[in-house]
């Protein structure tokens, strides 16, 4: 009996330490992968093949009556940004009143900006709306954390200065990722004259934490460090990440949106806490988007 018991003590341990090295490797290698892949990839990433990615087609703002010509821009081997530049729809204008970056949320493209881009090319500016890296028509598997969308940003706009295409003043629009890279471009390019930035993330743990709650992550110990190193793996991103005190002052007059529920967050209290009041505004975001849109607008056409 007591040989039999052994064995089956035997045998107990190697099943648990088994199990245990399946629900370790489940936890920290399987979850973690496809979860990146969904939280951090772009929204069609299942179906995405740079080699048959769709042409850079501007036919929805051809359908809603704007002169949209197309570019793309080599960002790097893997990156290829889809945009449009859009002339103002008043052709009696000898010049556009200024130029308008629009950049979207990462879970969207460019066409859902289409609204924003028709409002500002009626009031006489030039709209420049891309793809941002992972999404629409622009290639790359996984978005950056802003950083790497504010350093595309400052790729393009040196690509139209070159081909004179670049009017004063110049603002750059842009929602979620897209506002964290509207608030970081101007930190190097001083052509940016204003930002408006519609629910940036401002750091990496809050990025983690609203991507977590977005896309129902479970909790696991680690759970951040784990999620950023898989990441970096899949991405190839040596993506920085960014902590409160890495938070700057804004560099631009800059318009910065938050959710009622988020504006107390101590990120937005540490950006407003070291940016110059005269050149950060910092307001609650409305619920109806076309005051949003007024609200954008007339910050961008007022009197400086």
């Amino acid at each position: 009996m007591a040989r039999i018991s052994r064995q089956v003590r035997e045998i107990i341990n190697i099943v648990l330490f088994f199990v245990i090295v399946g629900v370790v490797i489940t936890a920290y290698v399987i979850y973690p992968l496809n979860r990146t892949k969904n939280t951090m990839g772009r929204a069609d990433i299942d179906e995405y093949n740079f080699d048959s990615l769709p042409a850079n087609d501007p036919s929805p703002f051809f359908g809603a009556g704007l002169a949209a010509d197309t570019f793309s821009l080599e960002i790097n081997i893997n990156t290829t940004l889809a945009c449009l530049y859009i002339e103002p729809t008043d052709s009696a204008l000898d010049t556009p009143l200024g130029t308008v970056f629009l950049l979207n949320n990462q879970r969207k493209d460019r066409n859902s900006l289409l609204p924003l881009a028709q409002r500002l090319a009626d009031s006489g500016y030039a709209v420049v709306a891309y793809d941002q890296r992972a999404s629409g028509l622009s290639s790359g598997k996984y978005h950056g954390e802003g950083f790497y969308e504010a350093n595309d940003l400052g790729e393009i706009i040196p690509y139209l200065v070159l081909r004179e295409r670049i009017y004063p003043p110049v603002a750059v629009v842009g929602f979620s990722l897209g506002a964290d890279a509207a608030l970081l471009a101007p930190l190097d390019e001083e052509r940016i004259d204003m930002a408006a930035a519609i629910n940036p993330y401002l750091t990496t743990m809050r990025y983690q934490n609203m991507l977590k709650e977005e896309h129902g992550t479970l909790w696991f110990p680690f759970f951040r460090t784990v999620m950023w190193w898989w990441y970096n793996m899949r991405s190839g991103y040596a993506a920085p990440y960014r902590k409160i005190d890495d938070i700057k002052p804004v560099a631009c007059r800059t318009l910065l949106f938050s959710d009622a529920d988020e504006i107390n967050d101590l990120e937005f209290v540490k950006i407003k806490e070291v940016s110059d009041p005269e050149l950060l505004n910092l307001k609650l975001l409305p619920d109806d988007e076309n005051i949003l849109y007024d609200e954008i607008i007339s910050f961008i056409i007022q009197p400086r």
